[in-house]
């Protein structure tokens, strides 16, 4: 994955201002940015720079806002902030639902490819590789059910998600996860 050098973040930037409840002009402060730069990214007339997104998100503790940049600024392969219809966002249990159907069902399609999955996949069928491609199709929707539970969750309790991500490298480093 590359990621872009800029981005049109226009959305994520208008989602920045309302939930931290800043102006252009301070935004533009924080991000050593003139306020007409800010303006021009937050109305779409300029794309944000790679560097100014960096230090945006070194700079506000915004799930939204943050998980929006990292999509846009990688092409899509990070999970989007969902906001479509089909879910209440606003309401916590009706978003943990959803999370939880989405990963209950990969836990399903998984228990019942786990004998094609204990097989080498040089001697997997065309079939049985699809059906391991349809799997990967719903981690992908678990994990934005998750992403956005996350965000959620961390807006209506106030959670500080950048430091409770360097929390858990800890822990990952601790079992051997991550190096």
């Amino acid at each position: 994955m590359v990621l872009k050098q800029a981005a049109e973040v226009g959305e994520a930037v208008k989602t920045l201002l309302l939930e931290e409840e800043l102006t252009v002009e301070q935004m533009s402060m924080d991000l050593n940015i003139s306020k007409q730069l800010g303006s021009h990214i937050k109305n779409d007339r300029r794309r944000m720079q790679q560097d100014v997104a960096k230090a945006s998100i070194q700079a506000y503790d915004c799930p939204a806002y943050a998980t929006d940049l990292i999509h846009e600024f990688s092409g899509g392969y990070t999970p989007p902030v969902l906001r479509g219809k089909a879910v209440d966002w606003e309401n916590r249990l009706a978003v943990e639902d959803f999370a939880v159907r989405e990963v209950q069902e990969v836990i399903a399609i998984l228990e019942n490819i786990r004998p094609i999955l204990n097989r080498k996949p040089g001697e997997t069928t065309k079939e049985e590789r699809e059906r391991i491609a349809q799997v990967t199709d719903e981690i992908y929707d678990a994990e934005a059910a998750l992403a956005n539970l996350k965000i959620t969750l961390a807006k209506n309790y106030n959670i500080p998600l950048k430091k409770r991500h360097e929390n858990r490298k800890v822990v990952w480093k601790a079992k051997e996860w991550f190096a």
